[in-house]
């Protein structure tokens, strides 16, 4: 009993000095992708511990990390500052969330949908007390300003005359940057969920948890309620059209990931080399950009409505 507590000690130790230096190096390496790679150390450490070592990580980590803010510390030229806290505290919630659900479907507990369909309405639910209690209560003067001035940067050097985005479009970008922030946030750590497998994998370490990538299918109650969202959006005005336009941009990630999983099961079909398939995605995304985003989006909605349409006829 004594040496099983006495390694448990050791595994925590080691865990929360991973986590505070590859998180610190993060941040020392690229701030502005802080954010987004943030919670690869949490997702690693969160595969190869058990749950109770890792939960006790994270609760230390935060600590440390709270520690640093408050007391003002610099470490090579790195200020600690609360956006830095917010961001680890807040990824750090997710991933544990998102690790749970997984213990639940490791267990036979819930269905692969069903991970990816709570992990998503937990973004959401947040999401929509943050804009309710912060977000749509503070001043956005400055953003506005910034917005403004970026926008009109763009036109000076396209020769533009005329404003590219009125006021009343700076206002609505600024209300939909959280909703787009949590798409962005929940696109990031399924790669880096997948990306840090295959890490695990090469190293030859065993993983406490998997992700279902081979099929995924939207409720046909979720893709109703997002098109009556949709509707909903067009009718109401006020504060009230932006936190339906939130959830529907945050809801819109199920079927993003239902269109991602089919694009990943048509490509997987060609016999081609992994690498080269890997080599022919970034290239698409780099080339495609926002189009391909649309085109998987697209693919995802046309599944989900042939599903129910299928159904009725029936």
């Amino acid at each position: 009993m004594f040496l099983k507590k006495n390694k448990d000690y050791i595994v925590l130790f080691y865990s929360v000095i991973l986590i505070l230096s590859s998180e610190t190096l993060i941040l020392r390496l690229s701030p502005n992708l802080f954010p987004i790679l943030c919670s690869i150390p949490l997702i690693f450490a969160g595969q190869i511990i058990s749950d109770k070592n890792f939960f006790f990580s994270i609760i230390i980590t935060n600590f440390g990390f709270f520690f640093l803010y408050i007391s003002g510390a610099h470490f090579f030229e790195l200020e600690f500052s609360l956006r830095f806290f917010l961001n680890y505290f807040i990824t750090s919630t997710i991933i544990f969330f998102l690790l749970r659900l997984l213990n639940s479907y490791k267990r036979n507990l819930i269905s692969s949908e069903k991970v990816i369909i709570f992990f998503n309405l937990f973004i959401l639910s947040l999401l929509l007390i943050f804009n309710f209690f912060y977000y749509y209560q503070i001043d956005h003067q400055e953003l506005k300003e910034f917005i403004s001035q970026f926008f009109s940067n763009i036109a000076q050097s396209s020769d533009i005359k005329e404003n590219i985005i009125s006021d009343e479009g700076v206002d609505f970008l600024i209300k939909i940057i959280p909703s787009l922030n949590a798409f962005v946030l929940m696109t990031f750590i399924i790669i880096n969920f997948f990306f840090t497998n295959i890490i695990l994998k090469k190293i030859n370490f065993p993983r406490n948890y998997t992700i279902e990538f081979k099929k995924f299918f939207l409720p046909a109650k979720i893709f109703f309620i997002f098109n009556i969202l949709v509707f909903l959006t067009i009718l109401l005005k006020g504060d009230l059209k932006f936190y339906f336009f939130s959830a529907v941009i945050v809801l819109s990630f199920l079927i993003f990931y239902q269109g991602l999983v089919y694009s990943y099961q048509f490509l997987n079909s060609f016999d081609v080399n992994n690498f080269l398939k890997i080599l022919i995605i970034f290239l698409l995304f780099i080339f495609l950009g926002y189009v391909l985003f649309l085109l998987i989006f697209l693919s995802g909605y046309y599944i989900s409505l042939k599903r129910i349409v299928t159904k009725v006829s029936e």
